[in-house]
């Protein structure tokens, strides 16, 4: 391993953060018989794919909210559902209230959806609807394998089409006559993306958050039974069980490099582990860093999103659909798509965007395990915004947006939680806030995604976090591919 490694308490393989991915990594390496350690800098593990008590008695998912993407080999490979992880589809599958009192409604199945939109729009929309969905879902056939697998341009481009790929999102909802009846697919394509729907690439962002598969469900969204938190907590068990280490409160401050080759790392405190590979969860620009090598050219990692957690003494009515029902799926409020547009051009513009987008899921009202009867948590992700932006102000003009259409709401606000990207790179050590660690548009998408194995020109340094590809959203692939180009590499 070299002089310096040679010196230090040693093991197989050390990962940098114990997000998703990190631990998915470090399950598939321990499993492996490597020995391996994950080290995390926080006092929770889980990056930003937890569930923290964020109120007395009250517990919520700060970071990522709702689930769908996690691979279904890591699922089955690891176990998770004996090591406690349980996933129920979410319905509906989307609510897009607007503020003339009409509303969207999609369910996880498609011929539920068509009725709907038949009934509550026209034939036309679900007629639009289903081809535009029936396109997607042959194209989601052929894409799914391809998120476990090393990037692939051409492979991907024969799999969904240069529409899908390079397109707008825009451009794919062409079918739907309605404007409203897009505007809720259309977000989808600019979720943790500096983006309007007019785009090139924002096709295949909403594309890719049809790639999942909830509860066995294609295509469907669902809930981890007391938060996200359990997703992180089930693939700690697997790691730990396998024979990984997880250690918390252990920052590391770089990563050590002796004749070109990662040896291991050193904590803040001065504590060294030396190890024969070096994995890392962290972004690229912060795993830069950690290696003392240049940042990658032109990376785009600003982070566009405001998350304003709402703490709730009840769940007020939508007019547009009064009950508790509507609150137990996903709510997409934005009206039109320029709406949409305006919001991204004030962010690329240094403002904060006037009449912001929102997504927002309310869990505790389908899952009784995060809050004491009576309370409820609101988790409104909003766009789009600077970096720079004053979160609190942008929580006002969120929670202001959405009482255009939930007028009651306001009167039910408890407290509130606001993280913009400042807030979110502190919280979770995401530079610049950006949930996918990176836009995920073309030229970050597949060609120009970071050397995976040779990081920073680095031997032996592993990129494992979601700035690998296939990309962001807790899906668990970069790690998976991770742990098998170590194992590749260490057999060689």
């Amino acid at each position: 391993m070299g002089a310096v490694a040679d010196e230090l308490r040693g093991v197989d393989a050390v990962i940098v953060g114990a997000g998703h991915n990190g631990l998915t990594a470090a399950a598939y390496l321990a499993r492996a018989g490597l020995s391996v350690e994950v080290l995390e800098r926080r006092d929770i593990a889980g990056g930003a794919c937890v569930t923290e008590e964020l109120w007395p008695g009250v517990r919520a998912s700060p970071g990522a909210y709702t689930l769908s993407l996690l691979r279904p080999e890591i699922i089955r490979d690891l176990e998770l559902e004996r090591h406690g992880l349980r996933v129920s589809v979410h319905e509906p599958y989307l609510f897009a209230p607007f503020p003339d009192g009409r509303k969207v409604v999609t369910w996880s199945s498609r011929e539920r959806t068509c009725a709907q939109l038949e009934r509550d729009w026209s034939r036309a929309d679900a007629h639009g609807y289903a081809a535009f969905a029936e396109r997607w879902e042959r194209a989601a056939g052929q894409a799914r394998s391809l998120m476990s697998e090393p990037p692939d341009r051409e492979r991907w481009l024969d799999a969904v089409g240069k529409g899908i790929l390079d397109g707008s999102v825009a451009e794919e909802l062409r079918e739907i006559p309605s404007e409203q009846v897009r505007v809720p697919f259309a977000v989808q394509g600019l979720i943790g993306t500096l983006a309007g729907p007019d785009d090139p690439g924002t096709a295949f962002v909403g594309f890719y958050h049809d790639l999942g598969q909830a509860a066995g469900v294609p295509g469907a969204w669902g809930y981890a039974r007391g938060g996200m938190g359990a997703v992180t907590a089930a693939l700690r068990s697997a790691a730990e069980a396998a024979g990984a280490s997880v250690r918390l409160s252990a920052p590391v401050e770089r990563v050590l490099i002796e004749d070109g080759r990662a040896v291991g790392v050193a904590l803040e405190g001065g504590e060294e582990v030396g190890a024969r590979v070096v994995l890392s969860n962290a972004d690229p620009v912060r795993t830069a860093a950690l290696a003392g090598t240049e940042p990658l050219p032109g990376w785009r990692q600003a982070g566009p999103v405001v998350k304003v957690m709402v703490l709730l003494d009840g769940l007020p009515d939508f007019p547009s659909w009064p009950g508790a029902e509507p609150w137990q799926g996903t709510i997409d409020i934005g009206f039109t798509l320029g709406d949409l547009r305006a919001a991204a051009d004030d962010a690329r513009a240094g403002r904060p965007a006037a009449a912001p987008w929102i997504e927002a899921a309310c869990q505790t009202a389908a899952d009784d395990s995060l809050a004491p009867p009576g309370r409820h948590v609101l988790s409104m992700f909003c766009q789009c915004f600077p970096t720079d932006v004053d979160a609190e102000a942008a929580a006002d003009t969120a929670i202001a947006r959405f009482a255009e259409v939930c007028p009651d709401l306001p009167a039910r606000v408890v407290d509130r939680l606001a993280l913009g990207p400042r807030q979110l790179e502190e919280r979770f050590g995401i530079t610049g806030g950006h949930i996918f660690h990176g836009e995920m548009l073309p030229g970050q998408l597949l060609e120009d995604r970071p050397d995976r194995r040779r990081f920073g020109g680095v031997e032996a340094l592993y990129l494992a976090g979601s700035g690998a590809h296939p990309g962001g959203a807790v899906t668990g692939a970069p790690g998976l591919l991770a742990a098998r180009a170590v194992l590749e590499d260490l057999s060689g």
